[in-house]
Order: structure tokens, then sequence, then C-alpha cells
């Protein structure tokens, strides 16, 4: 081989651990991996907040739901992440300081109790544009509607907190600071129960502010719109003193409990204040809320609300109150009062001043959160929905969709037996898709590479593990779907999808589905597939036919008015068919080991937890019978802890696995290696964590690339690529090689150093693309490498390629960190051996590089 194109392939990734004498070897191997984003970005994700600098437009952040903070300094050419580095990715709401725009504000917790909403533990400062940043406090605010950053002082901000969305608690309310963030006062305080959504500043006055409360609580379910809405508590309110008092307006204003209200201040003209109202009297059941209509009467069910005199009157101009819980955001143009614009599943507008509004965001993704409009021209829009980021130029007329973020919110990810293997999944508002972990094309994985095959929020997916043409995919509430993807896919039941829901019985119990419900394709049978109402179905047919096997698994008495109440997991030993594992989103615990003839409830075994609790996963040992690991979840119980647990007697007893796993790391996915049945993999609210020892502690991977405190909603393993596949609720979908940690025993970790099997490499013929967009995510794609561990002991390290032709070629490598260590392999077909010297140590593998399509022509010889 070229000595050239081995200097080439021994250029060492960055991601490599300290030397830590103390540390242990095991986690010294975390620091090591590196993992890679797929994407998609073409669906992007929800976008909660925009924060611009008005004297550099092309100079903005936008705040992602679950995703953290991106900025830009080229007007959304490039966009990069830059809050990764932070305890909490969930964002509510970003600031500048416009006097000194190197100071942001962050309010952690998103402000939209939707069902999947995850909690923030408070404020975040950076004094040098995102560079750095420093945790202010406010930690068990979780949810943050709004954070309002003094015009002139950097040192001055206003936080309106929404709390605890699952329980009361007392840190909620409006907030200052005059020192940076160093201390907080409380400026408005309602009760336990009653936080702040909005506020707004008055541009011509800083001591002037308006803010909406609002009383909100979610059930323990995850339905759709929150248990609660409104209060008699809540309503708009308005400082003239810089928060030292807050008198609640009234004049015009609706008089009885209110629900969310959002706020926007006319800024040429500041008498001039904006309102859009929910009361208790407001159509909030569907999922479009209340609908526009002219009109002065009926203040008391809510609408469109304005007032000339700075708050102190009010008249009503429309009915307008899109899905309040969810939206609740009104703006009007900083230099035309007649144009309003309110955020909802559409993005509506007005020209006459908010007495009519029409659907002006049209070719955008529907659900709106985010809007700026330019001071200083009034064309130019920034608008943030679940579709990611839009700008206009144009006053609206049309708009440009920024594809550069990877924010999809996955909730389960599933692998084919292609090479390169595709990846599917279903995501929150932007159905279910599927592309490839890499590709011929030189440019990676781009937009071109994944496809949309089913529409509505997608959820889990699943393929067949002998057919990678079929694939099975499903939305909200029990939606499932057939897809052929050789024909297109479901959109809308086109193409090659065919509907196999389980039918609703004629007469008897309905069956109820989960938000996210459950299915399995039968590790021991590719046609048989089980899916969970309030009963679990099979069917031995891929879902042509469907029998009911069990009765109703939940705690339900009598007839269920909400969506809860529903199966949320499903399992089956791998080692033994039809050993089936149920777990129940009001927290029971199932198992059948006859396929479902019979049940055992296995619910009041588990110790340390109340049975009001929501079975995550359940997850069956691929090495030992009557092994099992339960993930619970209590966060809508307003219980932040995480609860793991492990069976090795089929259910009788429980022992807890929850040693490194800190307050907040919720669990919802727990994996076991088929390979080494002692590591174990857990997504949680705070990340990715690894244990060694089958539980008994974990470690949170923190080095690879992915940002530690993403939320993980799924974990697959590739079978024959021993990749972690990792579903993040934030970020898209990552791909992690976690082969080397399948082959750590006690006496790797001991060794000076060691080799790691080493996989066939297949070179993709190259190919050429066809028209991609300019502007748009690229992932590159995976180069063969070989992996080998350090031991802290070592001091000098040779590693060599030799092919039959050369001479042995390589490189030493002088005080090596400890840890594993990662190396480019060639590309170059052909049949290598690659050396690893160290410590008195020598170690030999080969490893074979070959043309796509070669294996397959010798067979045909």
């Amino acid at each position: 081989m070229p000595r050239t194109l081995l200097a080439v392939a021994l250029v060492f990734l960055a991601r490599t651990a300290p030397a830590q004498p103390d540390a242990a070897p095991a986690k010294l191997a975390l620091g090591g991996l590196s993992a890679r984003c797929i994407g998609p970005a073409n669906m992007s994700g929800r976008i909660v907040d925009l924060a611009v600098v008005e004297s550099d437009p092309d100079t903005y952040y936008v705040a992602v739901a679950t995703g953290g903070v991106f900025k830009t300094t080229d007007g959304g050419k490039t966009l990069t992440p830059v809050f990764d580095g932070q305890s909490t990715l969930v964002i509510g709401s970003v600031a500048v300081c416009q006097g000194k725009p190197d100071v942001v504000y962050v309010g952690s917790g998103e402000g939209n109790p939707r069902n999947s909403v995850s909690a923030g533990n408070g404020v975040y400062k950076s004094i040098d544009g995102g560079k750095t940043w420093t945790h202010c406090g406010l930690a068990d605010t979780h949810h943050i509607g709004r954070v309002v950053a003094h015009p002139t002082d950097p040192d001055t901000a206003y936080v309106a907190a929404l709390g605890h969305f699952w329980g009361p608690n007392f840190e909620r309310g409006l907030f200052k600071t005059t020192d940076g963030g160093k201390t907080w006062k409380v400026s408005k305080f309602i009760d336990e129960d009653t936080g702040f959504v909005d506020l707004q500043m008055d541009p011509s006055d800083p001591d002037t502010l308006y803010a909406a409360a609002w009383q909100q609580r979610r059930d323990a379910f995850s339905g759709g719109n929150p248990k609660t809405q409104w209060g008699e508590k809540g309503g708009l309110f308005k400082t003239t003193d810089a928060g030292k008092t807050w008198e609640k307006l009234g004049g015009g204003l609706p008089t009885q409990a209110y629900g969310r209200c959002g706020l926007s201040v006319y800024r040429k003209d500041p008498n001039v204040v904006f309102a859009v109202v929910q009361t208790d009297k407001t159509d909030s059941r569907g999922n479009t809320g209340q609908r526009a209509r002219p009109g002065e009467d009926k203040p008391e069910i809510g609408g469109i609300f304005r007032s000339d005199d700075k708050g102190k009157t009010w008249k009503k101009l429309n009915d307008l109150v899109p899905r309040p819980f969810y939206y609740g955001q009104i703006r009007v143009d900083p230099n035309d009062d007649q144009i309003v614009y309110v955020l909802g599943v559409s993005f509506t507008a007005s020209t006459d001043g908010g007495k009519t509004f029409t659907v002006a965001g049209r070719g955008m993704h529907a659900d709106h959160h985010a809007l700026w409009i330019n001071p200083k021209d009034s064309t130019h829009l920034l608008v943030g929905n679940d579709g990611g980021l839009y700008e206009s130029k144009d006053k609206g007329k049309t708009y440009e969709a920024n594809r550069g973020m990877a924010i999809g919110q996955f909730y389960g990810v599933a692998v084919d037996s292609r090479t390169p293997y595709r990846v599917y999944g279903g995501l929150q508002d932007n159905g279910s898709w599927g592309g490839p972990s890499a590709t011929a094309y030189p440019d990676g994985v781009t937009l071109s590479d994944w496809r949309r095959f089913l529409a509505g929020d997608g959820f889990q997916a699943q393929v067949d593990p002998k057919d990678p043409d079929t694939v099975y995919l499903e939305s909200q509430y029990g939606g499932f779907a057939r897809i052929d993807v050789t024909k297109g896919g479901g959109m809308g039941g086109k193409g090659g999808s065919k509907g196999i829901r389980p039918p609703a019985p004629k007469g008897g119990p309905t069956n109820r589905f989960n938000w996210n419900a459950p299915m399995l394709i039968s590790p021991h049978d590719a046609k048989t597939l089980f899916y969970g109402a309030n009963f679990l179905f099979k069917s031995t047919n891929r879902g042509d036919a469907w029998e009911k096997i069990s009765p109703d698994l939940t705690r339900a008495a009598g007839p269920v008015t909400n969506s809860g109440h529903t199966l949320s997991t499903i399992a089956e030993s791998p080692l033994k068919a039809g050993e089936l594992w149920v777990g129940t989103d009001d927290g029971n615990i199932w198992l059948s080991k006859d396929g479902g003839k019979e049940w055992a409830d296995l619910s009041a075994n588990v110790p340390l937890v109340p049975r009001d609790r929501t079975i995550s996963r359940i997850e069956c040992s691929h090495a030992d019978a009557g092994t099992a690991y339960l993930a619970i979840d209590r966060h809508r119980n307003d219980d932040f802890r995480p609860y793991l647990y492990v069976t090795r007697d089929h259910g009788k007893t429980w022992t807890p696995l929850v040693n490194g796993l800190p307050m907040g790391a919720v669990v919802g996915v727990v994996r076991e290696s088929s390979k080494a049945k002692n590591l174990l993999f857990a997504g949680t609210e705070l990340g990715l964590y690894v244990s060694f020892d089958a539980g008994s502690k974990w470690d949170r991977v923190e080095k690879s690339g992915l940002p530690a405190a993403t939320r993980i909603d799924d974990l697959v393993i590739h079978p024959r690529e021993r990749e972690l596949v990792i579903g993040t609720h934030a970020r898209s979908v990552w791909i992690m090689d976690i082969a080397p940690l399948e082959q750590l025993t006690s006496a790797v970790l001991k060794a000076d150093a060691h080799l790691f099997d080493l996989k066939p490499v297949t070179v993709l013929k190259p190919k050429e693309r066809a028209a991609e967009p300019a502007k748009g995510f690229k992932a590159a794609n995976p180069k063969p490498a070989a992996m080998f561990w350090v031991g802290p002991g070592t001091k000098s390290l040779e590693f060599s390629v030799t092919d039959a032709k050369t001479d042995i070629t390589g490189a030493v490598i002088d005080a090596p960190k400890p840890g594993l260590h990662t190396v480019t392999l060639p590309t170059t077909p052909g049949e290598y051996t690659v050396t690893l010297k160290a410590g008195g140590v020598t170690v030999s593998k080969k490893v074979t590089v070959k043309l796509e399509g070669e294996a397959d022509k010798k067979a045909d010889e």
C-alpha cells in the first residue's frame, strides 16, 4: 500500500479520553466513541422562539423545542448549534440585549404543554454571543414561556415562568434580575398552580411591561389537550414601575376564568396593545381551536382584543383563538398597526387591524410558534413552526424553508438488512421517514436520500428482517400501515400502503390506542405481528387479519373518557417463542408464557415505585431466560426520578438499576447487547447512558459528538453492523459503532493495548447525484476504520497496515492517551493485515476491502 495513503489513514479522530488515573477503564472507553448524525433535516423540527440582533438582522438565534439553540451570522445560510454543552437542550425562550447583543439569555423548558413536552432547568446567559454559557438559577421553574432582556442594560432581564406542568410548585411566576442573573427577585407570584406564559415590554419605556398569567395542568396520560387550561387567577397584568407592582387589566376584557393569552405592543405607538385571549368559554376542544369570525359581541368566549390606551380599556375585534394551549402568539407589524399576525395551526394575518383574518402562510408547515418582523423592513419575516424555520422577503407571499438543522423529534426507529442499511422512524408532527445509513454519493447522506412514507404524527417503526422492502409504520392513536417501500410508501394511503389497524369490535369493549401505540415483529417469525391497544392483538399474516389474545390489560374500570389506559410497550423473549411481556401507561406489567392464553399480573412485584406510572419499555434478555429489563416513566406524575429494574425470575422479583442515573434522567428505552449480555444502553431525557455490568453502574456518553443532554426516545442495535442507531427527540438520528464495547472484557481493559475485530469493508461504486438543494443538511459517509484500546500504562504504540505486495509501513505513537482510539483504513480493494504493537504485545488481524457487488459476482461464478 502506498505510504501516502497509509499516512492519511493513520489520522486519529480527536475524541479520546484524557488521562485520568483514577477513572474506571471501561468509562475511559466511552470517551473514544464517535457518533454521527445522518439527518434527516427535510422536515426540520419545532422552533419555539427567535431572537434577532436588530442592528445586524443576519445575526439571530433559533430556539428549538428540545434541540438547543442555533445561531447564524449570515442570515440563515449556516446555522450552528451553540448550546450543546449545557445540561439541558429543552428551550422555552431566547432573548438578546439589543444594546449589547453579545449578551443572550435563554429560558429552558418549553412553554407549550403538549403531551410530549420536556422540562428544563432554569435560565442561562452568555456574554460572548453564545460561545460560552453560565447557568443562572431558577432551576425548578421547569418551563419558561418568555425571557425579556432590557434593551440597553445587559444585567437586567425578566422571566415568565410557567412552573411544573404535572404538579404544583412555588418557583413559578414573574422573576427579575438586575445583576446579570446572579440573583433573581420574585416580581409577581400568584399561587403554586398559576404561572406566566407571556411577557412583553413597552418599546418606548422599559419599565412598562405586560404579562399573561395562566393556570394549566396536564394529566398523567399522553393525550391531546391539558386536563386544566384555565383558572380564576389567570389573565393579563401590567407594571409601570419595572415589576415592583402589577395590576390586573380589565376594561372590556373577559371577566371569567382565563386560559392562555398572548400579547403584542405596537412599536410605532405603544399606546396600542393587542392580545389573543382564551377563557373557560373558548372552544378549545378541537385541534384547530376557535376560528376567525369578526364581531364585538361575546367577549366572554375570548378572541382578539385591542387597547388604544396602554391596556386601560379594550375592544374585542374577532373570535379567533387557535388551539390555545399550544400557540397563544400574536404579533403586530412594528410599522403598521393594521397588520396583525396570529399564530396557530395556520399562519393567519389581518390587514384591517384585527377585524378579519385570512391564512397568510401557504407553503409553510403547520403549527406556528415564533415570528419576528424586521422593524426596519416589514416585508422581512422569520417564522418558526413545527416544521422548522422559514423566511419571507415579500411580507408573507412566499417563504423559503431552512433545511440546515437536523432537529427531528423521533419517537421510534428501526433498521433493515440492506448494505448500507436504511433507518426508518416516526417523528412528532412530521410523519414517518426512511433514509440510508450511508450512500455512494461523495457528499454523503443529504436531503435527497430521505423519503416520507406515512403522514400524520409518526411513531414506532419495524422492518421485516427477511424482506427489507416491507416496513411497518404508524400514526397517532393506532393508525397502522404496512408499507411496500418500492411502491412509493403510504402518503395518504397511496402507493404501497395498506392500513392494517385491528378492527373495532362489533359490540363489547372498545379498542383504545395510545398516542404512541406499541408494535412488534416476533423475533421468531417475521410474519407474526403484535400490536397494543388496551388489548394485545396478534397477526400471523403480516397484519391482514388479527386475533385478540388478551383481556383488557389496563387498570381502567368502566368507560374511559381520556386517551389513557392503554398498552405502552410489548416484548417477546428472543429465547422462547410466545413468552410475551406487556406494559401499560397506567402502570400494569403482564407476562404470558403461552402466547397469550394465560396472563400473570406482575404489577405489584416492583418495589420502590408507585402504581401510578407508565411502563415505558420492557427488554427481554438475549442470553438468560427469565431475565428482562423494565423502564418506568413517572414524569407525568411530576416525578422526574429514573426508574429502571431487572428481573431474573420471570418477574417475581425486581432489582433497581439506577446507580449513576441522575435526577431528571427519566428512562424511555433500555437495550441489551445480543453479543455481550452485561452491556446495556439506556436512552433518557438527559442523554445516552451505558452500563458494562448489567446495569449495576451507569455512565453517560459525553464526548461522542451527540450532545450529551439530548433526549433519546429509542435505540436499536443493527444485528449485522453492530452499530447503535439512536432515535433522538430533538436532533434526528445518530449512529454509533458499539462493536468495541461488545468486545471489552476484563482482560482487554487490563492490557497495554488491544485491537478489536475488523469489519469487512465494502466500497460503494461512486455515483453522481442529481440536483441537490444548495442549502441543506449533509452528513459525511463513514470511513472504514479500525478501533483499538490503549491501557493507562502504555508508553508507546505502533500501528501498521500491510498487504501482500508491500513491506510493513506504519506509525509509532509516543505516550498515547489511554482509552478507545479510531484510525481510518484504506479504501483501495485488497487484503490487508492490521498490526498493533504495544508493551510487548503484538496483535494482528486481517481485513478485506472489496468493491460493491464483488461478493455477489464470485458467488455467481
